[in-house]
């Protein structure tokens, strides 16, 4: 219970810049709010495919640090998908936020996946973040 008021408290904040340390992300959380947990789904503007969307950039990056060979469309396998996403959310973004000095919040984590990382650097937060992080905050309130 702690932790859920502690969440929802640094969620409130939306695109706070407190040094709050990073609670860990859900993935199940962030599955639903990319796709509705759908493992097929595609958006064709941004090329971002599976439950996590995950981006060809996104996804070269993990290939690159991973020394593997995944192609796009692998992504539509939740195994798969689960592997980048969590990795990437609790690895590199973290990785990241600490090259660049910025906390390593759980604000700054969902941030970095939705925007980038450039938006957190330059401290810019796109209303379409702000309700993701809204979002994030609904769904952790819930059983997950």
């Amino acid at each position: 219970m702690k932790t859920l008021i502690l969440i929802t408290l640094i969620l409130l904040a939306g695109c706070s810049k407190e040094p709050v340390i990073a609670q860990e992300v859900n993935l199940k959380i962030i599955a639903q709010i990319e796709s509705s947990g759908n493992p097929e789904a595609y958006n064709k503007s941004s090329g971002a495919v599976g439950m996590f969307q995950i981006t060809p950039i996104c996804l070269k990056d993990y290939n690159q640090a991973h020394k593997r060979h995944y192609q796009l469309s692998e992504m539509f396998d939740p195994l798969k998908a689960d592997k980048v996403a969590s990795w990437y959310l609790k690895q590199r973004i973290p990785a990241l936020l600490k090259h660049y000095g910025k906390a390593d919040t759980l604000v700054n984590r969902l941030i970095a996946y939705n925007a980038g990382i450039k938006a957190v650097i330059k401290g810019y937060c796109p209303d379409e973040t702000r309700n993701y992080i809204k979002k994030y905050q609904r769904l952790a309130t819930l059983v997950y």
